[in-house]
Formats: C-alpha cells, sequence, structure tokens
C-alpha cells in the first residue's frame, strides 16, 4: 500500500470575503476530487481572505498511481 499527502499554501488575490474566498475553493476542491480521485480538503488559514492551506491525500496499491 502507498500512501500519497500534499500540502499547498494558496494565495488568492480575488476574493474580498470570506464568504466568497469559500465559493471559489469549494469549486476547485470539487473539479480536483472529480479528476483525480484524491481526499482533498482545506486544513489551515481558515480565517484568512487571500491565503488557503490546502490537504490531498491518494491511497493505492501502485506507486505511479499515488505520485
Amino acid at each position: 500500500m502507498f500512501v500519497g499527502v500534499l500540502r499547498l499554501t494558496l494565495h488568492l488575490p480575488a476574493p474580498g470575503s470570506l464568504k466568497s474566498k469559500r465559493h471559489l475553493l469549494r469549486s476547485a476542491l470539487d473539479r480536483v476530487k472529480a479528476r483525480f480521485n484524491v481526499s482533498i480538503a482545506e486544513v489551515g488559514a481558515n480565517d484568512l481572505w487571500q491565503r488557503a492551506v490546502v490537504g490531498v491525500a491518494a491511497v493505492g496499491n501502485d506507486r505511479a498511481f499515488v505520485n
């Protein structure tokens, strides 16, 4: 079994409020989930408008798939 973990810190210049940030981020996270079959969630900087920390995890039997 292979486990892959990724932590991304994103700078989002467009949102002017937490509501618009969450809308933008939710849309992007849903697209990544659908395309790559991984678990993904916002894991940090929840109260900052222009910053998001996203965690991604993948588990599989094939190292190439996880990479």
